[in-house]
């Protein structure tokens, strides 16, 4: 599902809006999603904000999903997908 970014794309996204498609679930609360037109990566972090989907957050949405698949193995979570 993800797109290779493209800023002439983003430009008419930015007028027309991003129309933003969930990409990969990381636990319960955090998402990653991709802008279907233009490719624009985005995140929510686990206070509810929404960030552009860069280097460091793409390595805490490895982390969480690292932990979240262990709890769930573990038995301690109900599974969400």
């Amino acid at each position: 599902m993800r797109k290779k970014y493209s800023p002439i794309k983003a430009a008419r996204c930015s007028i027309t809006k991003h129309n933003y498609q969930v990409s990969h679930v990381v636990n319960e609360r955090v998402q990653e999603m991709c802008c279907s037109k233009c490719g624009k990566q985005i995140t929510n972090t686990i206070y509810g904000e929404v960030v552009p989907l860069n280097d460091l957050h793409s390595q805490i949405n490895e982390a969480l999903n690292d932990m979240a698949r262990k709890r769930q193995k573990a038995g301690l979570v109900v599974s969400y997908s």
